[in-house]
């Protein structure tokens, strides 16, 4: 059966959008004025999103050709034909039917942009675009637009006043820009706005003068708190990411979400304890100590991952670390502190005077063992003495496993 082109009924979409959006932007959000204005034309704020709507309505169905060039700009990033196939145009219409709303969605962003590049132009603003633009772009974020996870460097451009993104050191902010930004994140306090939060909120912490000034490390905490069963991991980026230039929020929002105790929250901290502990060492350790009151045995492993590249720097702190995950962990995070950390430690302690050898040998399970083995003759190697001390610990709990132990490094010598 021969299926109706796709194309009518994307661009029908595209204008269903445009209106929706533009109609929750003008409930939900401050529409703000221009960011430029040229002094002999004045902006003419509209007085009701019908104004608006129309207006939009207008322009895109004038546009036939800009539809067209934009949906094979969608095509050209999203669709991946299979070579060699002699049905290309079917298959590139099924795809189209199949996807339609997710390309109009991202038809509309770019819309929205480009309304936005018109209005951000220095030399020529074109006020009205800027209307359009604003609450085209902020009514699809905060709807739960796909295509809005990507467009950080748009909001950035908000924020500064400008297309062409500034280098770290020239953050000249405009206020209206930001005023403008601020509104929008106000906005975006719901569930469907959250992967776009996860998105802008890093790469807004990455300019001093903006993560200050739109606070961006409270607003992660605050959508940690409010939406913690989301997806965060952003908003724990952001928070991490301002620690190169405001430690004091960084410490204050790392450890409020810390405290959260919530399991997932909990998870996203302890896998990126790698990366604060490049630029706050000893924060990460903290937030590692408190991650450890838990019955987690998933975030125990993960935490006895990490522990021995938390303490390159300052390996006094290890063992004794270690030596609490063991009395806590399973097979598995034993495994994972004898696999990451404990050549290293040795390296440094080969006397083992914390006893981790033995006391890994005798929480752990049969895994665990046979790593340890290897270790332990490899102590033996290096001091009698402290080989004798680890067979004696475990002797003080199970005799016969010394004695098998003993048996089977000493036949190790002997091959």
């Amino acid at each position: 059966m021969h299926r109706r082109d796709s194309r009518p009924l994307i661009f029908e979409m595209v204008g269903n959008l445009i209106d929706e959006a533009i109609e929750a932007a003008w409930s939900s959000v401050k529409i703000h004025d221009p960011i430029h204005e040229l002094p002999d034309f004045p902006a003419l704020r509209p007085t009701s999103p019908t104004k608006l709507t129309r207006q939009a309505a207008g322009l895109h169905a004038a546009d036939r050709r800009g539809f067209d060039l934009r949906l094979d700009d969608v095509i050209g990033i999203m669709y991946r034909p299979t070579p060699g196939l002699f049905d290309h145009e079917e298959r590139l219409e099924a795809w189209l039917h199949k996807n339609a709303h997710d390309i109009a969605d991202q038809i509309s962003m770019m819309m929205a942009i480009d309304w936005l590049k018109s209005a951000l132009d220095e030399n020529f603003p074109d006020t009205d675009r800027w209307y359009l633009g604003y609450a085209l772009f902020a009514g699809r974020t905060i709807q739960g637009s796909f295509a809005a996870i990507e467009k950080s460097n748009s909001v950035l451009s908000m924020v500064f006043g400008s297309m062409e993104k500034p280098n770290h050191g020239e953050q000249i902010l405009h206020p209206r820009g930001v005023l403008a930004v601020n509104s929008i994140l106000d906005a975006m306090d719901n569930t469907q706005s959250m992967p776009a939060v996860n998105s802008w909120l890093p790469a807004l912490a990455m300019y001093p003068s903006v993560a200050f000034r739109l606070q961006i490390a409270n607003r992660a905490l605050e959508a940690i708190i409010r939406y913690p069963e989301s997806n965060c991991s952003g908003c724990v980026d952001a928070m991490i990411q301002i620690s190169t230039h405001d430690s004091d929020s960084a410490r204050r929002t790392l450890m409020s979400t810390c405290d959260l105790k919530n399991r997932s929250v909990s998870t996203l901290l302890a896998e990126r304890l790698d990366s604060l502990s490049g630029r706050m060492p000893n924060l990460a350790l903290e937030i590692h100590d408190r991650l450890t009151i838990t019955d987690d045995s998933s975030l125990i492993s993960i935490l006895s991952n990490t522990l021995a590249s938390l303490c390159t720097q300052r390996p006094e702190e290890y063992s004794v670390r270690a030596a609490h995950l063991i009395s806590i962990g399973n097979d598995r995070s034993i495994r994972r502190l004898i696999e990451s950390g404990f050549r290293t430690y040795l390296d440094h302690d080969p006397n083992d005077q914390q006893g981790l050898l033995s006391n890994a040998w005798v929480d752990g399970g049969d895994l665990s063992r046979s790593r340890l083995k290897g270790l332990i003759s490899e102590q033996r190697k290096i001091s009698i003495d402290a080989f004798e001390a680890t067979l004696k610990r475990i002797n003080e709990v199970s005799e016969s496993e010394a004695i098998s132990l003993r048996e089977e490094i000493m036949s190790r010598e002997t091959r």
